[in-house]
């Protein structure tokens, strides 16, 4: 039995709580722990965002960890509430070893500043994965923030996006419902906060953007609860239970039935038609399935990444005909291999034609030889994945242009493509001179 993770698929708990913190306007993702857990994953976002990020730390000491640290926490909410407009308080793996009580110390400051909404989640590094971490600090958020039911909105949609939707696809999702004539609450809108918008100040202490705490608390008030990504779907259905809501969910939003049933569903709740757009949009995505179509035939890929990336993108090749070899973050009942080392020794038994992953992903397609579409986090080596759109009509259409050309050109090379049959023809007439 092996008892270590070799060349790690996973981002951290914390990373992907803060990233979720990230989603709410004003924010300050507080890191309970020491400098350097914070420092590693704020250099790992700015790479990937190509955006500051206004992460703070409690910045503990061996001293602090051993004798108690509560009282840098506090201290460090203290120095940058008047900055803030929400302060996301987690922990790390070092707090939550020592024993740190994370609820008792945001209690502890919330009575003292009872005006600054303050949300608290554990989120050791020593388990689970940026998703994992992403979907506590929403749950958190819903629990301490979201209020009950009390003045329905009926054009009200309240979309609960997964890690995985890049924040150009929240955009184009908000696109659609805007489109349709409704308003969308996106939680966490991390379109808003980290699509690469120039600020008007030249220093901002918090997140410039996203949904505020305002929106989150009226999220019951909606007449639909959409999620969007699988790691968001129990955590949108029990909220939808809870206040009597018609709920809906999308894996990717990249497939045909999907996309279909999207456009249908906000029709026939709303009692509104598909603008013509997406109509027009449609039948530019289904030319772009018959274009792409041929490059596809017999081929494998591998996807590793956490269960919401691999899900996502399995479903997409799936509907080409593209057999998927997964590997995931952590065990969820699918995928073999948890780690890239797995994966590899995998891959050699049964090998695939193209990798896709984050940059970790295709340094090892390049090792293998291997072509490799860069999607997930972190992408430290390509600019734009934040802003990439695979999803709705259009986005799914240039996300099957993307793979055939990735096909095309193979690890690196620019030879023309030739099809089987040409090949063959072209073999058959050498053989005739």
């Amino acid at each position: 039995m092996k008892h270590y993770s070799g060349n790690p698929i996973k981002l951290s708990q914390p990373a992907g709580a803060a990233l979720a913190f990230m989603g709410v306007k004003g924010s300050i993702p507080m890191w309970h722990g020491a400098q350097g857990c914070t420092a590693f994953s704020k250099i790992l976002f700015i790479q990937h965002f190509r955006e500051p990020m206004p992460f703070q730390t409690t910045a503990l000491t061996h001293t602090t960890v051993v004798m108690g640290g509560d009282g840098n926490a506090l201290e460090a909410m203290e120095n940058v509430k008047k900055e803030a407009r929400f302060i996301g308080l987690l922990t790390t793996g070092v707090t939550e070893a020592s024993g740190s009580d994370i609820n008792r110390i945001a209690k502890t400051f919330a009575e003292a500043n009872p005006g600054l909404p303050l949300v608290a989640v554990g989120a050791p590094d020593f388990e689970g994965s940026l998703e994992t971490g992403y979907v506590k600090a929403c749950e958190a958020m819903i629990k301490t923030l979201a209020k009950p039911r009390t003045s329905p909105r009926k054009k009200q949609v309240a979309v609960f996006a997964g890690p995985y939707v890049t924040p150009g696809e929240v955009e184009e999702i908000r696109n659609i419902i805007e489109d349709s004539g409704l308003r969308p609450v996106i939680f966490p809108d991390l379109g808003d906060s980290l699509n690469g918008y120039l600020a008007d100040d030249d220093f901002s202490p918090c997140s410039i953007g996203g949904v505020t705490v305002e929106e989150i608390e009226t999220l019951a008030d909606s007449a639909l609860t959409l999620s969007v990504g699988s790691s968001m779907k129990p955590l949108a259905e029990s909220f939808a239970k809870e206040n009597g809501l018609p709920a809906a969910h999308y894996d990717s939003l990249a497939t045909i039935d999907e996309l279909d049933g999207f456009h249908k569903m906000l029709s026939e709740i709303f009692r509104v038609s598909v603008p013509s757009r997406y109509r027009k949009q449609r039948k530019y995505f289904m030319d772009a399935l018959l274009d792409t179509q041929f490059y596809f035939h017999g081929k494998r890929a591998g996807v590793a990444g956490d269960p919401e990336f691999v899900t996502r993108w399995a479903q997409a090749l799936k509907s080409m005909g593209v057999e998927v070899a997964t590997a995931v973050s952590i065990k969820s009942g699918f995928g073999d291999a948890t780690d890239l080392e797995e994966f590899r020794e995998k891959l050699t038994e049964e090998p695939v034609d193209i990798l896709i992953g984050n940059s970790h992903v295709a340094e090892m397609a390049g090792e293998m030889g291997l072509p490799a579409v860069r999607s997930g986090m972190p992408v430290y080596d390509k600019l734009g994945e934040p802003q990439t759109v695979r999803m709705g009509y259009r986005g799914a259409a240039g996300l099957y242009m993307e793979l055939a050309n990735a096909f095309v050109a193979g690890a690196g090379h620019t030879e023309p493509w030739m099809s089987p049959l040409r090949a063959s023809l072209h073999a058959t007439e050498e053989l005739g001179r």
